[in-house]
């Protein structure tokens, strides 16, 4: 399948970024704010409306903000379990020689459940904004476990069980009862989404001064973000 093949090989590019071809640091953060930059924008442009304009039965306009709002906290509790790696970073302490497993185990629930609303969607919006924006996290997440697991098996074990992460919830959300709720699950990963994409974009506005590198980057996510948006409308 497209999706499993899209999802998988995000994390394939981001470990041989990380490996061979940025790993000059300033590089790396203009890829993570142009990550966080093309999210916010495919989140507010197209997956927000969508959801939106999805709500069915019961559901008021306020009813689906709930659940966005619930996917804004429930990232909230993930990242103290992971650490802030979906967003650019691992907050380890000390020089262990062993990557903590909370966080591997926190990211791997947040990759799990960015790849449910995939199975359902009407465009490949959520699968493209995931694509870009799990290469820097596969960066990081193997940057961080080459400096703390030395055991190349283990390396590979973790960045395999991440790759899967994102296409188990593509099966969950297509082959189980999961996809009964594809309205609440869009709106809570929406919320997801909007937590990770502003976190990013301040976090990397480093002192909150202006960069002009940034703010060009910024720019052309935006822009590439409003065009992938257009194409799939006219498309259509």
């Amino acid at each position: 399948m497209l999706e499993i093949s899209v999802l998988i090989g995000s994390v394939i590019i981001g470990v041989l970024f990380s490996k061979y071809f940025l790993k000059n640091k300033h590089n790396s953060k203009l890829l993570l704010t142009f990550s966080g930059a093309y999210f916010l924008a495919m989140t507010v442009l197209e997956i927000l409306p969508q959801v939106y304009g999805q709500h069915v039965g019961d559901h008021s306009h306020h009813t689906i903000g709930l659940f966005v709002l619930a996917g804004v906290i429930i990232q909230y509790i993930l990242e103290t379990i992971s650490k802030g790696v979906e967003h650019g970073h691992v907050h380890l302490h000390g020089h262990s020689d062993k990557f903590p497993l909370g966080i591997f185990g926190g990211l791997f629930l947040h990759s799990l459940i960015e790849g449910i609303p995939v199975a359902n969607a009407h465009s490949h919006d959520f699968l493209w904004a995931i694509f870009i924006h799990n290469i820097p996290v596969s960066m990081i997440l193997y940057a961080a476990l080459s400096k703390h697991t030395p055991s190349k098996m283990k390396q590979f074990l973790f960045m395999f069980l991440f790759a899967i992460a994102s296409p188990i919830g593509f099966i969950l959300g297509k082959f189980t009862p999961i996809s009964n709720y594809t309205l609440e699950i869009n709106a809570i990963v929406s919320g997801i989404f909007l937590h990770i994409s502003t976190v990013i974009l301040f976090e990397t506005n480093e002192g909150h001064k202006f960069n002009t590198k940034k703010f060009a980057v910024i720019v052309i996510g935006f822009l590439l973000a409003f065009a992938t948006v257009s194409m799939h409308t006219h498309s259509h």
